[in-house]
């Protein structure tokens, strides 16, 4: 099979040189001529060469205008571009290479001579053509399993790609399905994959896009985090705002399996969300790392996700998330516990919108509850049992309200010892 050659555009408004160029040059090379530097944008239309020869004294546009252009055109700013001129002078030359040619030649020249520059770099055009494909599925590749953010900060400075890691102020988030043990058992094992797999990319899709990097999968749960490897000021509004994000992509989803067919149940995803300094870096061994994080604040995340199922709750946040994103959510104040595992009282938060974009409903649900929450921690157990009862009439199956309401109800038949510090203590994970 013949090799396919390489193609050169060789430019210059001397005819003889362009007669006696491609005579040199056509043994090796498939060759177009061009008068000027505009009939070598017309033939740049519809050829991408691999090289270019051009001069530089010519009217109309010379040979330094022209390599201004095509060096500001994505489509032609890679293709190598020598001159050949009769501009003898080192400032000529200096010039030339400073608006980017890979070399310059001067005019008269030995044909051997042109042979070898252009040899060389085309070689070196081709091995950049070869590097370039291997980062780019090696890009890929990566970007399966982390954020571009990472993939980018490890190609820019590979020597970051090293056991350790740093402290840092970091939001992690953490995904689960509830029961989905039980859902799965209901359905066969390849039709379970392709529902998870179209639940994981979307919910994973939404956690890119706020600029959070997934550290893992674990089943049909997920272990995010916002803040590394690149300094993100607002790491724990994106963060929040993913999760609100993942509920309502979470309903369109559930609307798709159930016109398909594809789900015995709708899925319900719990989300736990802190903020704190974080260890982040390489953690494993000299064969086998990941990139993931870990501390105090990692765990508490963790521990607030599986919190859900005690409230009743979608997505729940402790206090320090909240402090950092200002007003721009709808939250509600829950209780102050100890979570298992953790010492220090946490003040639970359970993220309901984004400021601005809950329905009238469900503000209208934040305020009478925070109100009624007031009364609650004021002791007035029978007026907290009917501010609560309130709640009810305009959400009847709210489980967090519900809660307030029998608590209320045995508080007032049995109220807590006088030294309580109005913590409660959860001992289930």
């Amino acid at each position: 099979m013949e090799t396919k050659k390489e193609v050169i555009i060789l430019v210059d408004d001397n005819p003889a040189n362009l007669r006696a160029g491609k005579n040199v040059l056509s043994l090796q090379y498939s060759v177009f001529t061009a008068p000027s530097a505009e009939k070598m944008f017309s033939l740049l239309e519809n050829n991408k060469p691999d090289l270019i020869l051009l001069d530089i004294e010519m009217p109309e546009m010379n040979g330094y205008e022209a390599i201004k252009i095509l060096k500001d055109r994505p489509e032609t700013r890679d293709i190598p571009v020598i001159f050949v001129t009769g501009k003898t002078e080192t400032d000529d030359e200096l010039e030339g290479l400073n608006l980017g040619a890979v070399d310059y030649i001067t005019k008269p020249f030995q044909p051997s001579l042109l042979l070898k520059r252009i040899e060389v770099h085309l070689l070196v055009q081709a091995q950049q053509r070869e590097l370039q494909y291997y980062n780019d599925n090696l890009r890929k590749a990566f970007s399966t399993y982390v954020s571009g953010d990472v993939v980018q900060d490890v190609m820019s400075d590979p020597s970051r790609l090293q056991l350790g890691g740093a402290k840092r102020s970091m939001t992690a988030v953490f995904t689960d399905i509830q029961g989905f043990a039980s859902f799965a058992e209901k359905m066969d094992p390849e039709d379970l994959v392709r529902l998870l797999n179209i639940y994981l990319t979307a919910m994973s899709d939404i956690l890119l896009e706020q600029k959070g990097t997934i550290d893992k999968y674990n089943g049909d749960a997920i272990m995010a985090f916002f803040g590394a490897p690149l300094d993100i000021p607002d790491h724990a509004l994106r963060a929040c705002c993913s999760a609100v994000l993942m509920k309502k992509k979470e309903k369109e989803l559930n609307a798709y399996f159930l016109e398909k067919g594809r789900s015995p149940d709708p899925l319900f995803t719990r989300i736990g969300i802190n903020s704190g300094n974080m260890i982040v870096g390489n953690m494993g061994s000299e064969r086998k790392m990941n990139y993931t994080i870990m501390g105090h604040a990692v765990n508490l995340a963790s521990r607030l996700e599986g919190v859900n199922k005690q409230y009743g709750t979608q997505i729940l946040a402790a206090e320090k998330t909240i402090q950092e994103t200002g007003n721009k959510l709808l939250c509600r104040r829950l209780d102050r516990v100890r979570v298992v595992g953790v010492n220090t009282p946490v003040q639970l938060y359970e993220i309901l919108d984004i400021a601005g974009a809950a329905p009238a409903e469900t503000v209208q649900l934040a305020k009478l509850f925070n109100a009624a929450l007031e009364i609650f921690e004021g002791r007035d157990w029978t007026a907290a049992e009917s501010a609560f009862e309130g709640v009810l009439n305009i959400a009847p199956q709210d489980r967090p309200t519900q809660l307030f309401r029998d608590r209320s109800a045995a508080f007032r038949q049995k109220p807590p010892e006088g030294d309580w510090d109005g913590v409660f203590n959860l001992n289930e994970k």
